[in-house]
C-alpha cells in the first residue's frame, strides 16, 4: 500500500563494516560472511582494490550500534576504526550496507555527501533506486517508470533527494511534497562549487515521496521534466 503514512523511525542503527587481512585477527565476534568480488565490482568497487581484496583469506566484523538520531555518527564512526583496522594490517574494509570497499579519507563528520553512503542502481531500463541510505532507518528512494533517455536526470534528482533525506532524516519524515534544487543535487554529488553563487544552482523540481509499506520503499514522484527544470 502506498500512501501518506510517516515513516517509522527505529529506535536504533547499526554499522556493519568487514575488515579483509592476509592474517588471523582476534575478535570477539563470528567471522562475517564477506560480498563476493563480483558484488564488489557491480558496485562501483575498483578491479584492482578488488583483485587485491581476494587475496585477503581472513574476515572479521567491525560493528556499532546507536540511536537512530546519530546514524551516520554511527557509520562513520564504524567506518573509522575498519579502515584503520585495515590500514594497520594492510588489509581492505568493506561497506556491508552497499557493499563496496571503502579506502582513502573518512567523510568528514560536519558534512554530508550523500553519494559516500549510497550507490544507484536500475533494475530496469525506466526504474533508478538508491540502494544504502536504508542504513539511516529511512527506506530506500525509487523512481520508476523514467521517461527514456532520462535514466541519467532521475539519478541526479535521487541523488539530491538522498542528501536531503540524510540531513533531515529522522527530525523531519521525508513522505509528501518536497523541492530539490540543483544546489541539493550538486552537493549530494560532493561538487566543489555547490557553496557557491551560481544562479543555476537555485533550480529547483518539485517531488512527491510517498510510503509504498509493503514495499518498505519511498516511490518517487516528479512533477516537472528534470531537462527543463534542472539541465536546460
Amino acid at each position: 500500500m502506498t500512501g501518506e503514512r510517516p515513516v517509522d523511525v527505529p529506535d536504533s542503527v547499526t554499522a556493519l563494516y568487514v575488515v579483509l587481512t592476509d592474517e588471523p585477527l582476534e575478535s570477539d565476534l563470528p567471522a562475517p560472511p564477506v560480498p563476493p568480488p563480483s558484488l564488489l565490482l557491480a558496485r562501483g568497487s575498483s578491479p584492482k582494490a578488488v583483485a587485491y581484496a581476494e587475496g585477503l583469506v581472513h574476515a572479521i566484523a567491525v560493528t556499532e550500534e546507536g540511536p537512530t538520531a546519530d546514524a551516520l555518527g554511527v557509520h562513520r564512526r564504524a567506518q573509522e576504526r575498519a579502515r584503520a583496522l585495515a590500514a594497520e594490517h594492510v588489509g581492505a574494509a568493506v561497506d556491508v550496507a552497499v557493499p563496496r570497499l571503502v579506502g582513502g579519507s573518512v567523510p568528514h563528520p560536519d558534512q554530508v555527501r550523500a553519494t559516500d553512503w549510497f550507490v544507484l542502481e536500475h533494475p530496469d531500463d525506466a526504474t533508478t533506486t538508491t540502494h544504502g541510505i536504508a542504513r539511516v532507518g529511512v527506506p530506500e528512494l525509487v523512481a520508476a517508470q523514467v521517461p527514456p533517455g532520462q535514466l541519467p536526470m532521475y539519478d541526479a534528482v535521487l541523488t539530491g533527494l538522498a542528501q536531503r533525506v540524510l540531513e533531515e532524516w529522522p527530525d523531519h519524515d521525508p513522505v509528501g511534497p518536497a523541492t530539490i534544487t540543483l544546489r541539493d543535487v550538486a552537493r549530494g554529488y560532493g561538487d566543489a562549487s555547490a557553496g557557491g553563487e551560481d544562479p543555476t544552482l537555485a533550480r529547483s523540481i518539485d517531488v512527491t515521496l510517498a510510503y509504498d509499506e509493503d514495499a518498505d520503499l519511498l516511490a518517487v514522484t516528479l512533477h516537472d521534466d528534470p531537462a527543463t527544470a534542472l539541465f536546460a
